[in-house]
């Protein structure tokens, strides 16, 4: 019987830890005390299965199966692991920004929200924890139907009441926007002085514009939410994080750094639930 050498041992034990806790992220401290090897081996180790693909590093600095696993093992793909991945990019976006962050999926025609993480500042924002689904009838959800190959028009058309086509260019138009930044915003048309007012809105569309093409760098805007996909495949959206609970204007370059800064972090989840690099359409 052929003997295994340490250092291989050593690597095929902390992807045997990850797989056996395969929906959980572990620092690299927790895992170097559970398999009881030294601090600067682990980190080595952790370092070069993440440059290969077998390790995934988070936002958080925990680590769990990587993508070059995917065909390994089913487990590096469960929903629970991905959120794993997801939640420290999450709470990131949300202390950096001052904001809620929002994990929401389209599911039967309604935009359903998955998790949150809120700043100290937006905890009450979080009541109830997860919000009931709304509808995905225009013009909510543009994320959702923006990269799809079918035409727009049903959603367009599903407007209560209906859209004119004035307002339905102007959504088609912000669809476009949102393709060739890989984010979309929203302004309230209400200025929006404090928390309470930023929650009394959340749900008044009428006070809201969704149909934003541009952005210009010198103009102030009030935003209403920045929200970006994340693609399982090219073209394919798994599901999307949303930024909302802005308070006092907004400058247009702070707007596209934060829509950038959101796009980046979606991207990241994206490439370890794809595997591989891809690139929007």
């Amino acid at each position: 019987m052929t003997k295994t050498s340490p250092p291989v041992a050593r690597v095929v034990g902390v992807l045997n830890f990850l797989a056996g806790h395969a929906e959980q992220a572990f620092t690299a401290t927790e895992i170097s005390k559970s398999l009881k090897i030294s601090n600067a081996t682990c980190h080595n180790l952790l370092g070069a299965l993440t440059q290969a693909g077998y390790v995934f590093r988070t936002a958080g600095k925990t680590y769990v199966l990587g993508p070059a696993l995917a065909n390994v093992s089913q487990a590096s793909l469960t929903p629970e692991l991905v959120m794993n991945v997801a939640r420290p990019e999450m709470r990131l976006l949300a202390d950096e920004f001052d904001v809620v962050c929002s994990a929401f999926t389209l599911r039967n025609n309604d935009i359903v929200t998955l998790e949150r993480a809120a700043a100290v500042s937006h905890i009450s924002w979080t009541v109830p924890h997860v919000p009931p689904p709304v509808p995905a009838v225009a013009p909510l959800g543009g994320i959702f139907f923006a990269w799809s190959e079918a035409s727009p028009e049903p959603w367009l058309d599903s407007a209560d009441p209906p859209l004119d086509e004035t307002a339905k260019g102007k959504l088609k138009a912000s669809l476009t926007f949102m393709r060739a930044r890989g984010y979309s915003f929203g302004i309230r048309r209400v200025p929006v002085p404090d928390l309470d007012r930023a929650m009394e809105l959340k749900f008044q569309q009428a006070l809201t514009d969704y149909a934003l093409s541009e952005i210009e760098a010198g103009q102030s805007y009030q935003l209403a939410y920045v929200a970006a996909p994340i693609f399982s495949k090219p073209g394919a959206i798994a599901f999307g994080l949303g930024l909302s609970g802005f308070i006092n204007p907004v400058k247009g370059d702070r707007v596209e750094a934060i829509g950038e800064k959101l796009r980046a972090a979606c991207d990241r989840i994206g490439k370890f639930i794809a595997g591989r690099e891809f690139h929007r359409r």
